[in-house]
């Protein structure tokens, strides 16, 4: 049976393969984009979204984010000598999808598809001590979290232009962890969660008006 890590890399080199074939010869656009989750399970989110054209109504869509991630499970993982209310897990994140799109002027609606690799750059855990709040930070080996994580995500969103073929963008994504967390064999852990992102794309290069 395949694996879900090797499954998840083999999507990973076969879009990175496809990403870096397409770059020199792809019409682009890089942005800035930013947003939240509608529930606990995901927090603060930004990034530098990057595009590629395929072809007219196919793109390659993604670029580094920062991405606050919360899973219930991770407080039973800290000591009980605490009274903890909250963990955390800030994401250093690789999204990799496919975005396609039909042109309903003047906006144009899109879906995503595609996965996500994730990095643990820092896990932060809030409770409460002599009727006060405190924040600390918990090293990822001491509680037996793994920092890598990675997953599937969907999504669908509009856009509309703006001056000189710039744009502005909202979707809304779903992320589904396929990589256990939990290192230890007590149990498993698997990070999901929708968000929602706006933000705004630049053209790099000669570009095209869109019909």
């Amino acid at each position: 049976m395949v694996k879900k890590v090797d499954l998840l890399l083999f999507c990973s080199l076969l879009l990175l393969f496809t990403f870096s074939s397409s770059i020199c010869r792809a019409q682009s656009a890089v942005g800035l984009s930013g947003g939240g989750g509608f529930t606990q399970s995901t927090g603060f989110r930004m990034a530098l979204p990057l595009e590629f054209s395929l072809a007219k109504h196919i793109f390659l869509f993604g670029g580094p984010a920062y991405i606050q991630r919360r899973n219930p499970e991770l407080v039973r993982k800290l000591p009980a000598s605490r009274e903890y209310r909250s963990a955390e897990i800030n994401y250093l994140s690789l999204p990799l999808l496919l975005k396609i799109r039909l042109d309903w002027t003047p906006i144009r609606v899109y879906g995503l598809v595609g996965i996500e690799l994730n990095y643990g750059m820092r896990l932060n855990a809030t409770g409460v001590e002599d009727q006060r709040l405190f924040k600390e930070q918990i090293d990822f080996s001491r509680i037996s979290v793994d920092q890598l994580d990675g997953g599937f995500c969907v999504g669908a969103g509009f856009e509309t232009d703006l001056h000189r073929n710039r744009k502005i963008f909202a979707d809304l994504r779903y992320y589904l962890g396929v990589l256990d967390i939990d290192q230890s064999n007590i149990g498993e852990m698997y990070n999901e969660g929708a968000f929602v992102t706006l933000g705004f794309m630049v053209p790099l290069g000669k570009t095209e008006a869109h019909r």
